[in-house]
């Protein structure tokens, strides 16, 4: 016996929601999603003849216990309530008598379960012992099957009693694949791990599964796919790819991204990336913008290491949502207005786009229109260097009252610019709509910002912008959430 099993002291439990509530969150929330798999799958199943080829099963496989399937995936992981939550966890640096003692959750999930639907009978009086009592009720049976042979596996490969085919019960079979369906979705780090877990186990078939169980899978995998998407936030299964900044929750700065859209309807084409800083001094929690350390960063010679900071974490969220297929077109970094006093970063650029190679023109850098108009010859040749070379610069917040003399749309066009966002204040008037015409009839591409209502939103649709950002859009989010809301809104 080990000194586990030595100070532990089992929990009584009185109610299956006790019992259930003994579970670590982690393993309650993956007993939620399990259920859903588990009733596609079993509802899915009656509609042939998996399981039926004994009489126990065609006892099991009927229509009246669809529900009953859905609690039989919540509670067959019951017997690890049994165990602290370290040990409800299997990991690698077990000992054998761990193992041994994580294992045995199948066999007291079992005898708990009975001994959970023994206290739930009315007519139940006397005090119930952690024992089995046999039964002929087949739900009980169900449920209890679940908890001791959902690890089971078709080639008497799984535990606890190495059993296979069909002396495995059907109801155990759709846990025992609906969990791994889970497992492997949650943990794989890919552009789709929905995808990759499904082929895993149509891979296994005949192995590890019933053949005619993962026919059953594969019939559902729209049902099963809607699953995966609503719950896609509990398994924190966001495709992963080598990123190129490191993105720890202390780190001092980092990249929010604010949804920018097409049209009142809302569809998201792309976002703005907005640089944030933290540390600030006696306001934990708080971050600033830009405009509240430039002047820092400038005087203490930062802005180009800065820059470049952030110029990563856009491509590392660019690749993601290359990789992940996503119908974003662009991220819109806002830069700091002064990177472009720097000498030419192109050999920064250069080396970007070689570390992390993602398409040139997904990656677009604001660059102030005020600074634009102001730049003398040095400035100007620097700029048109970097359009020259394909980096894709946006004129923002152009105002034609304020810069349209220096700046005229036959200036913009001789400079390189090919996307132009319009300053909030030139909005719902005629003027600003006929010369945004002019724009887009000249090829560039046109974005908006400072939308705070529907009819600002409307407005912009009519003149062709293309991406519409600000307050009605949407709130800031981070890279996770970004991939997270694309893939649920996407599929």
């Amino acid at each position: 016996m080990t000194d586990f099993e030595n100070s532990w002291k089992r929990t009584e439990y009185e109610t299956w929601e006790e019992a259930f509530h003994g579970l670590a969150p982690a393993i309650r929330q993956q007993s939620v999603r399990v259920a859903a798999y588990t009733q596609a799958l079993y509802v899915k199943a009656l509609e042939g003849k998996f399981g039926t080829e004994t009489k126990e099963g065609s006892e099991r496989m009927k229509g009246k216990y669809a529900d009953l399937a859905y609690k039989c995936g919540m509670y067959h992981q019951l017997g690890k309530a049994l165990v602290p939550p370290e040990y409800q966890f299997w990991n690698d640096k077990f000992t054998e008598e761990e193992q041994a003692v994580y294992r045995k959750y199948t066999t007291d999930g079992r005898i708990l379960a009975a001994t959970l639907q023994e206290k739930g009978n009315r007519l139940f009086r006397r005090k119930v012992e952690f024992a089995e009592q046999p039964t002929k009720n087949i739900p009980f049976l169900m449920i209890r099957e679940s908890c001791e042979q959902h690890m089971e596996r078709w080639d008497g490969k799984g535990f606890p009693a190495g059993r296979g085919t069909t002396a495995i019960s059907p109801i155990a079979q759709i846990v025992g694949i609906a969990k791994e369906l889970d497992r492997l979705a949650s943990e794989t780090k890919s552009e789709d791990p929905f995808a990759e877990a499904m082929q895993v186990l149509i891979d296994q078939s005949g192995s590890a599964w019933n053949p005619a169980l993962v026919e059953v899978l594969e019939a559902s995998r729209s049902k099963c796919r809607a699953i995966y998407n609503k719950y896609i936030h509990y398994t924190a299964a966001l495709p992963k790819t080598v990123p190129l900044v490191e993105k720890r929750k202390d780190r001092p700065m980092g990249l929010k991204y604010r949804p920018m859209v097409s049209g009142v309807e809302g569809n998201v084409v792309a976002y703005e990336a907005v640089p944030w800083f933290g540390g600030i001094l006696g306001r934990p929690g708080e971050t600033e913008g830009i405009p509240e350390v430039e002047e820092i960063l400038v005087r203490k010679k930062m802005v180009e290491d800065i820059s470049r900071y952030f110029l990563y974490e856009a491509a590392d969220a660019i690749l993601r949502i290359e990789n992940c297929e996503l119908k974003i077109g662009h991220i819109v970094l806002r830069m700091m207005p002064s990177f472009y006093q720097l000498s030419s970063q192109l050999q920064n650029f250069n080396q970007l786009f070689k570390d992390q190679p993602v398409p040139k023109e997904k990656l677009i850098l604001t660059i102030p229109a005020d600074f634009v108009a102001g730049a003398g010859k040095s400035a100007s040749a620097l700029i048109e260097r970097y359009l020259r070379n394909g980096i894709a610069l946006m004129l923002d917040d152009y105002d034609p009252a304020k810069h349209g003399e220096k700046l005229p749309l036959q200036r913009i066009r001789e400079l390189g610019f090919g996307n132009v966002r319009f300053a909030p204040e030139t909005y719902m008037k005629q003027e600003t709509a006929n010369l945004m015409d002019d724009f887009r009839k000249e090829g560039i591409v046109l974005f908006g910002g400072g939308a705070d209502s529907r009819d600002i939103i409307g407005w912009l649709e009519t003149c062709g912008v293309s991406g519409i950002c600000g307050t009605v859009t949407g709130i800031m989010v981070s890279e996770d959430e970004l991939i997270r809301d694309s893939l649920i809104r996407e599929r």
